[in-house]
């Protein structure tokens, strides 16, 4: 640092520290300053960050509430430790249910903090340290190094784009885990620290795998003492019970307000899906209109006579005859489901967008969101082809777009005979796993849908995925979806401009 930003630590205005003091302490030759030893870096930064500054000049009134201190400053973490009459550095309070320990970090491995981050969030928040052993721990001579600050021994952790760690909780877990990043030096040595919150929408869930079997899709993950486990029943019954009573209390004065106002009075807002409904009529705001009309979200509100009221500003649609659905957040999961159940959606656009450049599986239904779009061949390459990026994904999607039956595929052993039983128009019905996959694979077969409807189709392949579900076998999903996207072929093929006008 230099003199000038030193002196700031320390000038008063009744006591004034000129620049040559300084140099002088910084070469040992001022005072006894050479015999006086020099503070190891944690020392340091605790009396940094816990600097008040200088007492306010006469006059000036000073700040009453003091600023709130970052959960990873370096203050708060070397409170964290202590050294040990061993001279080394240790977590005080070791492994518990909010502070778990990681020797080393690593992307390649990255399942093993993704679960830790899983946890903690479902729990009380807490921190994940990088370069801190865990309990029972041995280092040289058999020494004890349990809790022991050891360094991360690599510059993964403090080189790593906190995007990165963001993005790869973000793809693995729904909803996605708060966190903040840093890298702190303790009694010299550097380790890296999460620190990560307690999640408001909690159970935070696995949404894929990720590390062969130690994360499965639908896990969740919850912290107890000393370790981050799958959830215990009556955990998970007090979390949602508590989640439920949270909610009562939020909508508790809403709804004051609306026995206030009288049902003849007032609409429900969900502004979500862009619907005012009471229990009779529902007005949904155009889709082409939301970007015009976002104060809405934000509430513009005038006071007349006491009655607040929202203003609405272009055209609105009555639909009181059919409901009209959007999913928010879209996943994977979520695509494939809203396919095999044929509901309604207001932003079918948005499938297909999340199909070309946010989808992690390989296949994805796309012809059935462009005929809710009301969007022909042409058109929903363009739009691919338009959006930002080059990904494998988006050249994939393309292809099979071009390909009217990508998704067939010829079936073999007991897929082909299941087949044979489709073409008759039998269906089939899973008893396990396994029969759910070959049914699956059967349907990727299929050249032409003979006597069976879109619904004897679709209803078979959500009984195969609820069994899939219950064995928890996540492996053979992929069949289930590329078998969506056959069904998709058949019933909902992408059509030419001229075609799509027809159809709409």
């Amino acid at each position: 640092m230099k003199n000038k930003n030193i002196q700031f630590y320390f000038n008063r205005p009744d006591r004034a520290v000129n620049s040559g003091r300084i140099t002088g302490i910084a070469k040992g030759v001022y005072s006894d300053s050479s015999k006086i030893q020099a503070a190891d870096d944690t020392t340091l930064d605790v009396f940094l960050a816990g600097h008040s500054g200088p007492p306010p000049a006469p006059g000036l009134t000073p700040r009453s509430t003091p600023l709130p201190v970052s959960p990873v400053s370096a203050s708060t973490i070397a409170r964290l430790f202590h050294l040990g009459d061993d001279q080394v550095w240790r977590l005080t309070e070791g492994e518990s249910g909010t502070m778990e320990c990681k020797a080393g970090f690593g992307l390649k491995h990255s399942h093993q903090w993704v679960k830790a981050i899983a946890a903690l969030s479902n729990n009380r928040g807490g921190y994940v340290f990088f370069g801190v052993a865990d309990g029972g721990h041995k280092g040289a001579a058999e020494q004890d190094l349990s809790y022991a600050v050891v360094g991360l021994g690599t510059d993964e952790f403090s080189k790593v784009d906190p995007a990165e760690i963001t993005n790869k909780l973000r793809s693995v877990l729904d909803p996605t885990p708060r966190i903040e990043i840093a890298t702190r030096h303790i009694g010299g040595t550097m380790i890296g620290v999460i620190h990560v919150e307690q999640h408001p929408s909690r159970p935070v869930i696995a949404q894929k795998s990720e590390g062969g079997d130690k994360i499965k899709e639908g896990d969740i993950f919850y912290r107890y003492p000393g370790q981050s486990i799958r959830i215990k029943y009556s955990d998970l019954r007090a979390m949602l019970d508590q989640r439920d009573r949270q909610a009562r209390m939020d909508v508790m004065p809403m709804v004051e307000r609306l026995l206030a106002l009288g049902p003849e009075r007032a609409l429900v807002a969900d502004l979500e899906q862009g619907i005012l409904a009471d229990s009779r009529n529902s007005i949904i705001i155009d889709p082409d209109l939301i970007d015009r009309i976002k104060f809405i979200r934000e509430g513009d509100f005038d006071e007349v006579g006491g009655a607040p009221t929202l203003k609405l500003v272009g055209k609105v649609v009555s639909a009181s005859q059919e409901e009209i659905q959007s999913r928010g957040v879209i996943t994977d999961d979520i695509v494939l489901r809203n396919f095999l159940t044929d509901q309604m959606i207001s932003l079918p656009k948005e499938y297909i967008r999340y199909a070309a450049v946010g989808g992690r599986a390989a296949w994805l239904p796309v012809g059935y969101f462009a005929r809710k779009a009301g969007l022909s061949r042409s058109q929903v390459r363009a739009m691919i082809k338009a959006l930002p990026g080059t990904s494998a994904r988006k050249t994939s999607l393309l292809a099979r777009i071009n390909k009217p039956d990508a998704a067939q595929q010829a079936s073999k052993g007991a897929p082909k005979a299941l087949l044979r039983k489709l073409a008759s128009g039998a269906l089939p019905e899973p008893t396990d796993a396994k029969s759910a996959q070959n049914i699956a694979q059967a349907i990727c077969g299929m050249k032409s849908v003979g006597s069976l409807s879109l619904e004897d189709l679709l209803g078979l392949l959500s009984r195969c995925l609820a069994v899939i579900d219950t064995n928890g076998k996540s492996a053979a999903m992929s069949y289930v979806r590329r078998a969506a996207c056959r069904i998709d072929e058949l019933f909902f093929p992408l059509a030419d401009e001229q075609d799509a006008q027809a159809i709409n």
